[in-house]
Formats: structure tokens, C-alpha cells, sequence
């Protein structure tokens, strides 16, 4: 069995030979022409000019960056030196003919690892002195642009420094300027923390604050003593004293004696609702306010007093002596507050005096922070201020990095044999490749050719997805009415590999399964065929077997097995359907075989598809009949095979050799499997396969017929298709 890549090409020949033929005496022609051709004029004679750079040896530097800038200037490269100047600075110095073929003859080799440091520099022309002068002016302009170079970067560093220079300065004084703002600000708190002032004065505080309490102590007894004497609290005290004092009060405390003396003078022989004893009363009244009042204005507000006229006269009836020792209560509250003052003073300075030496561990070291961050930005700033020096001295030194080590040199180009070949061995070499030509031509068209021609191909596309490839059924010859090809007379033989073919759907399907979908994915895959073939040879295994011609879009191929097409049926094909005398009939040369007809061709086939008459139909064969098998459209086509499978335990899918086509098969068995439909397997069918050895010596055909012979009794189906069918009934499929 030859391998896909040879099938397809042979079969891409019988179909585009002309195309590959033309190819082929297309490159023929072409070759002859060639051959014909009067052979080209000689070259002119190249001359080559040959020079050397070398990497200069750098003289000796007071300055570090010049011995650095020394050393750069020796890492050049092929763009550095054929960089746009030096090759400007060429074309503007030079004439050349054509500078840009010009400058793609130059020819640069820089040092390799462990070789001498020279530049090997080449250059062909076919004018003496232009060669030599076009190198001598490049050698020239490299050895200027490296000195430029050089230049650049030195003063590209200045520029830089002098920047960096400048932002250190800046960050110098910033840090100058912190420090001084921190020492003016806590000097004086590290100085007297250092000399130990501070905390002297923090145990002045504490012994002032002794003396204090002392003296408190002191004036406290003094105020205890005299409240006790006086029987009164000092705030009684102070009161009294204040009350007693005042002459208004006394003068108002004289009046109110006077009116209660009369009052009572005049109450043994007046009633109290006489005038006078009435005028009597309001003077006592009118004298008890004012006192209030006046108590009120001398004691004040914020003084806890009961301003109650009793209480009022009570207070104010101190005498001298008493008026004396009241006096000094109140002095000596006065003496009491201020002391109390000074307590809360002196505390207050020792409560910051000791944060303030708390403290002088952190100032310590912000201190030494700052000092530390000016030393650092000081350092920074001299080191680059001492490079900027360095780099201002070394543009003295800058030299080029490159020398002129072998001045450039002229050679003769020695010029290979150019002549061309025998005018015989363009036109053979032409003939091969013509031959060539039109092979790969017409295996390139192969590859735009979709459909299969190999069973090992299909056998792939299936396998990828996990269908089971059922059998490979062969190539057989048709009947010589153009009926299908069946498992009759010359393709008997072939009963075995339909055997194998049944046995492995039973062998891989559920063990319930009774009705089988037969379906394919294009027209003229040949499902009608392996339908028929598959019933024969299910009857032949001793199967009560029906075959059901689901195809209600084509004619019915009943004729194939000898039976009358029922012209009624298209007519009325409900009516067909729903009594099994008309629409299941027994095969007459096959025993246990039988069929139901096709009603096609119908106009409405979908409808007759869900109609109840063909389910009962399906439902009464799953009980009468051992195996059911079911022919339906090509997917591709309809969708009556997706409507007759509910009613199937199981679809069998057809694909042919030379018929099917890998990206539509491939896309239809993905759909399927995501849809989860019940596939049992696949079948390959027009394998050609050779005749079982069982029947070798026994059958008039040892191997499958060609495919250019016709047999004794029919004609050859194309790769499992039907032949020829009228134009309103072609895409149909069997």
C-alpha cells in the first residue's frame, strides 16, 4: 500500500498533468533561451588597496580620566568606524562613481581575542589611483573622527561633572544651613546639659520648692489658729471682716434695731394691720434689701455667702478685737495664695528644666547627625570638584585612539573563471529542472486538494477523536443496470470484510442496541451502499434484519434486490408508513432480509421524518426485527439523519476514499462530539482491499477490480458513488 503523500501525488497527476506539463516546458524554454544567449563581455580588471590601523599606544597622563578615556577610545567597533561622518568625510573627498556601491566594497576587519590590536582595511575598485586614494582618505577620517570621539565624550564628562558639581554645592549648604539653624536653636540647652548647669539648676528648683512648703506650712497653722479663736472658717473670717467694716452696713444694721425696737414698743397696743405698725414693716422691709444689697456689693459675687438678712447682721456684728483677728485671717490667706503661686512656678520651671535634660541624649544625637551629614556632602563635593579638575586638565591630553600602521598598499585582483557553461549543459540541467518544476507544481497542487485518499488518513482524522474506526469495507463493482453495488454475484467474495464489519458494531456497541442510524458527511460517500451491504450481510448471519430507507429527499434503490417500487407511496406516504403490509416487504433472493421502501422523492421529507406514522413504524420493527438498520441523508445536506436519531440506539458514520474531505469531516465529528450524539463508530469505505483468501481460488476475481476495467457484468461506481443521477435529484446521496 503506497503512503499518503505518494497516493496524493499520483492522484494530483491524473488531475493537473497539463498544468505540470506546461511548468515543466516553461522552464525548458527558459533554459534554452539561456542557452542561446552570446556569453557576457569580460570584467574589467580590480585592483585592491590594503591597509592597517593600529590602536595607539596612549602617552603618558597626569590626570586619571585621561588614562580612562584612553582606554575607551581603544573599544571601537565596525559602526564607530564606518560611522555616517568618516563615511561623509569619504564621499565629500573622493569622487566616486557610485558612492553607495562604493562604500559597500569596503571591506573592514577589526582583531580578534589574542591577535595583534590592528585594523585590516580593504577596498577594490577598478581605477588604480582611486583605490588607493579612496583608503588613504578613509584611514585618514577614521584616525579624525576617533580623536573626535574621544573629544565628545571627554567634554560630555565636564559638562556632567560640572552639574553634579553644582547639585553638590547646592546640597552642601542646605546641609550647612540645617546645622546652623539647629545649633542657634539648642546651643544653649547642649551647653548648660554638658557643664552640668542644668541640672544644677533643677536641684535649685527642688530646694526653693522645700522652702516653700515650709513657709505654707507655716501660715497654714497661723489661719488654723485664729479660725479657732474666731469659732469661724477663714472664709467666714474674711467675711465678717469685710461686713464689719463697712460703714453702710453699721449705719443700716442701726435702722433696722431702731424699727424692730419700736415695732416691738408699739405691739402690746396696736394690732399689725394698724398704719403705723404696716409703715413699720415696710422700713424694716425696705432696710433688710438695702442691706442685701449692699453685702452683696462688698463681698461680691464669687463669694459663697448667705445673703440672707439675719445671716448678714450676724456677720457683720464683729468687734474691734475680733474685726482685728479676722483682718489678719485675711492677711494671712493672702500670704497663703502667693505662696501657693510660687510653688506651682517653681514647679513648672523644674518640670521643664528636667524634659529639657531629658531630652539632651536625642539633641545629642541629631547633632552628630547633622554634623556627620555635612562631613558627607563636603566630602562628596571635594571629590567631585577634584574630578571636574582632573577631567578639565586631561582635554590637553586627548589624543585620537587610532595610528596609521601600514600605509595602504595596491594588489591585482586575480579574477575567477566567469565564463558560462556549455550551451549543452544550461538545456540538460534546464530539462531536469523543468522536470522538477512541474513535480513540485503538481505536488503543491495536491496539498490544495481537501478530500482524502487514503484509509490511513481517515483512519487518523477518526482516531483523533476517539471514534472507532468499524471496519474498512471494499471497493465493489456495480450492478449492469446501474443498481447498487451489492454482496451479489462478482462482489460476493467480499461478504467477509461485512462480516468483520457487523461483528465489530456488535462487538462495540451497548448489548441493546437494535437500530442503527447509517449516515456520512458529504454526498457520495457511499452510505446507501454500506447500508444495503451491512443488512445482507446481518441476513446472511441468520439476523431477522430490516433496512429502513430514511433518505425521503432521493429515490428508493430497492430495485437493487429485486423489488417493485410502490408508485402510491409518493403520493400518500403517511398513509405508506402507517400499514406495515405496504411499507415492509420481504427481500426475495435474501433470506431474513427485509425492507422498507423509500417514499421519496418528498418535498416535505422533514415533515414525514417526525411524523407518528414513521416512529411507530421504528418503534414496531425494535420488537419484530433482530437488527434495524436505518439509511438517512448526509449531514451536510439535512438535517433529517439529527431527526431520525432519537429514534436510533446508535449512528454509524460512512467516509470514502477519494470523497471525503478532511476539514469538513473533522468539524462535523467535533460538533458531534459536543452535542454528545451516540456514535458508534466509523466505517472507511472503496478501500481497495483484494479478495479474502477463502474465496481466492473460488471467485473469478483474485483482488479487487481496478478501477479502469469493467466487468462482465456492470460498470465500475467511482470511489463508492452512484452513477449518474438526473439533475433534480443530484446532492442528494445514496
Amino acid at each position: 500500500m503506497s503512503s499518503p503523500l505518494v497516493k496524493r501525488f499520483l492522484v494530483s497527476l491524473g488531475k493537473n498533468k497539463w498544468i505540470g506539463l506546461a511548468v515543466s516546458i516553461i522552464v525548458a524554454g527558459g533554459a534554452s533561451v539561456v542557452a542561446m544567449l552570446p556569453p557576457p563581455a569580460p570584467p574589467p580588471t580590480r585592483y585592491k588597496a590594503i591597509g592597517q590601523l593600529a590602536f595607539s599606544s596612549p602617552p603618558p597622563t597626569a590626570t586619571e580620566t585621561g588614562k580612562v578615556l584612553q582606554e575607551q577610545g581603544r573599544a571601537l567597533d565596525r559602526p564607530t568606524l564606518l560611522s555616517e561622518p568618516v563615511l561623509q568625510g569619504l564621499v565629500e573627498t573622493v569622487d566616486l562613481p557610485n558612492p553607495v556601491e562604493s562604500i559597500k566594497r569596503i571591506n573592514l576587519q577589526l582583531p580578534k581575542e589574542g591577535e595583534p590590536p590592528l585594523i585590516r582595511l580593504e577596498y577594490v575598485d577598478t581605477n588604480e589611483e582611486r583605490a588607493a586614494r579612496t583608503l588613504e582618505v578613509l584611514m585618514e577620517k577614521m584616525i579624525e573622527h576617533s580623536r573626535m570621539l574621544n573629544t565628545s565624550r571627554l567634554r560630555s564628562q565636564i559638562e556632567a561633572l560640572e552639574k553634579r558639581v553644582e547639585e553638590a554645592k547646592a546640597d552642601l549648604a542646605e546641609a550647612e544651613q540645617e546645622f546652623y539653624r539647629f545649633m542657634t536653636r539648642e546651643a544653649t540647652g547642649l551647653v548648660a546639659a554638658q557643664d552640668g548647669t542644668l541640672f544644677m539648676a533643677i536641684s535649685a528648683g527642688q530646694q526653693q520648692q522645700r522652702e516653700l512648703r515650709l513657709q505654707l506650712d507655716t501660715v497654714n497653722a497661723q489661719i488654723q489658729s485664729l479660725s479657732t479663736q474666731l469659732s469661724l472658717t477663714p472664709e467666714e473670717a474674711f467675711v465678717a471682716s469685710a461686713l464689719s467694716a463697712d460703714p453702710i452696713i453699721a449705719s443700716l444694721r442701726t435702722q433696722i434695731l431702731q424699727a424692730e425696737t419700736q415695732m416691738q414698743m408699739l405691739a402690746n397696743d396696736l394690732r399689725p394691720e394698724h398704719p403705723t405698725m404696716r409703715e413699720l414693716n415696710k422700713q424694716l422691709a425696705a432696710y433688710n434689701e438695702l442691706l442685701t444689697e449692699r453685702a452683696d456689693e462688698v463681698i461680691g459675687s464669687d463669694n459663697v455667702f448667705d445673703a440672707r438678712p439675719r445671716e448678714i447682721r450676724r456677720s457683720s456684728s464683729l468687734d474691734p478685737t475680733r474685726q482685728q483677728l479676722a483682718a489678719q485671717i485675711g492677711q494671712l490667706r493672702t500670704q497663703k495664695e502667693a505662696i501657693e503661686q510660687q510653688i506651682r512656678t517653681v514647679r513648672h520651671t523644674e518640670e521643664e528644666l528636667r524634659l529639657a535634660y531629658e531630652r539632651f541624649p536625642t539633641k545629642q544625637l541629631e547633632q552628630a547627625r547633622l554634623q556627620q551629614q555635612v562631613a558627607i556632602r563636603k566630602q562628596f563635593h571635594d571629590t567631585m570638584q577634584g574630578a571636574l579638575v582632573d577631567a578639565q586638565s586631561a582635554e590637553a591630553e586627548t589624543i585620537s585612539s587610532l595610528s596609521l600602521a601600514l600605509p595602504p598598499r595596491l594588489e591585482k585582483v586575480e579574477e575567477l573563471d566567469s565564463s558560462p557553461p556549455h550551451p549543452v549543459v544550461i538545456i540538460a540541467a534546464g530539462y531536469i529542472g523543468a522536470l522538477v518544476a512541474g513535480a513540485v507544481v503538481i505536488l503543491g497542487m495536491s496539498f490544495l486538494d481537501p478530500k482524502v485518499y487514503t484509509a490511513k488518513e481517515l483512519q487518523d482524522i477518526l482516531s483523533e477523536r476517539d471514534v472507532a474506526v468499524l471496519g474498512e469495507l471494499p471497493f465493489l463493482v456495480e450492478g449492469s443496470g446501474g443498481e447498487l453495488p451489492l454482496l451479489l454475484g462478482v462482489n460476493a467474495p467480499y461478504l467477509d470484510l461485512y462480516e468483520l464489519f457487523r461483528s465489530n458494531i456488535r462487538r462495540l456497541s451497548p448489548k441493546s442496541t437494535k437500530v442503527i442510524l447509517v449516515t456520512s458527511v458529504s454526498e457520495g460517500e457511499g452510505k446507501s451502499v454500506v447500508a444495503y451491504n451491512l443488512a445482507i450481510a446481518s441476513a446472511h448471519a441468520g439476523k431477522r434484519t430490516l433496512l429502513v430507507e430514511g433518505d425521503l429527499r432521493s429515490p428508493s434503490n430497492a430495485q437493487a434486490v429485486k423489488l417493485a417500487v410502490d408508485h402510491d407511496a409518493q403520493a400518500e406516504p403517511l398513509s405508506y408508513y402507517g400499514s406495515r403490509n405496504d411499507s415492509v416487504r420481504l427481500v426475495p433472493d435474501v433470506m431474513n432480509l427485509y425492507i422498507s421502501p423509500s417514499a421519496g422523492p418528498q418535498r416535505k421529507a422533514a415533515a414525514i421524518v417526525e411524523s407518528s406514522e414513521l416512529k411507530s413504524l421504528l418503534e414496531d420493527a425494535r420488537q419484530r426485527f433482530d437488527l434495524v438498520i436505518v439509511d438517512s441523508p448526509a449531514l451536510t445536506t439535512c438535517n433529517d439523519a439529527l431527526l431520525l436519531q432519537p429514534q436510533t440506539d446508535g449512528m454509524i458514520l460512512v467516509t470514502c476514499v477519494g470523497v471525503s474531505q478532511a476539514k469538513i469531516l473533522g468539524a462535523m465529528l467535533d460538533e458531534m462530539t459536543e452535542a454528545e450524539m451516540p456514535i458508534i463508530g466509523g466505517a472507511i469505505n472503496a478501500v481497495p482491499l483484494p479478495v479474502p483468501n477463502l474465496y481466492a481460488k473460488a471467485s473469478a476475481f483474485s483482488s479487487a477490480p481496478s478501477r479502469e476495467a469493467l466487468g462482465s457484468e456492470g460498470t465500475l461506481v467511482p470511489m463508492g458513488q452512484d452513477k449518474e443521477e438526473p439533475e433534480e435529484l443530484i446532492g442528494t446521496g445514496r
